[in-house]
C-alpha cells in the first residue's frame, strides 16, 4: 500500500474537502458541524497516514464522513442525556438553590462544549457510561495514558468553569 505524503494529502484535501463538507451539510443543515466533521475526517486520514486516491477511493471517504457524522450525533445525544440526568438529592430547593443548580447545569454544558471532541467523548464514556480507562482505551483504540490525559484535561476544564461551586461535583 502506498504511503501518504504531504503532497498526496494536500491534493486529496483540495479535491474533496468541499464535497465532503457539502455532503455532511446536506445531512445536518449545520455549516459549522459539516465543517467540523470534514476536518475530523481529514485529520484522521493525516494522523493515520491513510492513502486515498481522490477518484478511486471517494466512496471510502464519504463512508468515513458519514460514520463520523453518526458518531457525532450519538455523542451529542449522550451528552444531552447526561446533562438531563443530573438530579438533585434534595427536592425541596429554595429559589436561590434552584438558581445555583441551573447555573451549574449551564456551566457544565458550556464546559462540555469547550472540550475537544476527543476529550469530551472520553470524559463522557468514563463519567456517564461508567467505563474503566482500559475499556475506553480499547474502544477508542488509544493507550490508557491517552485516556488518563484526556480525562485530566476534561476535569481541569470543569474545575476552572465550576470553580465557584463545590469541588465534589467535578471529582465525583
Amino acid at each position: 500500500m502506498k504511503k501518504l505524503t504531504k503532497e498526496d494529502f494536500k491534493y486529496l484535501f483540495d479535491q474533496k474537502f468541499d464535497s465532503i463538507r457539502s455532503f455532511i451539510f446536506f445531512k445536518c443543515s449545520d455549516e459549522e458541524m459539516a465543517s467540523d466533521i470534514a476536518q475530523d475526517v481529514f485529520t484522521r486520514i493525516w494522523e493515520k497516514g491513510i492513502y486515498l486516491h481522490p477518484d478511486k477511493d471517494k466512496n471510502l471517504l464519504y463512508k468515513m464522513a458519514s460514520d463520523t457524522y453518526i458518531s457525532k450525533i450519538r455523542r451529542k445525544k449522550t451528552e444531552l442525556n447526561f446533562v438531563n440526568s443530573i438530579t438533585i438529592e434534595n427536592s425541596e430547593l429554595t429559589g436561590e438553590d434552584n438558581l445555583k443548580y441551573q447555573d451549574i447545569k449551564r456551566l457544565y454544558s458550556k464546559a462540555l462544549s469547550e472540550m475537544t471532541t476527543q476529550e469530551r467523548e472520553t470524559f463522557l464514556m468514563s463519567r456517564s457510561q461508567g467505563l474503566k480507562y482500559e475499556e475506553i482505551a480499547r474502544s477508542l483504540n488509544i493507550s490508557v495514558k491517552t485516556v488518563e490525559k484526556r480525562i485530566s484535561n476534561s476535569l481541569a476544564l470543569l474545575k476552572r468553569r465550576l470553580g465557584q461551586y463545590n469541588k465534589s461535583i467535578v471529582t465525583k
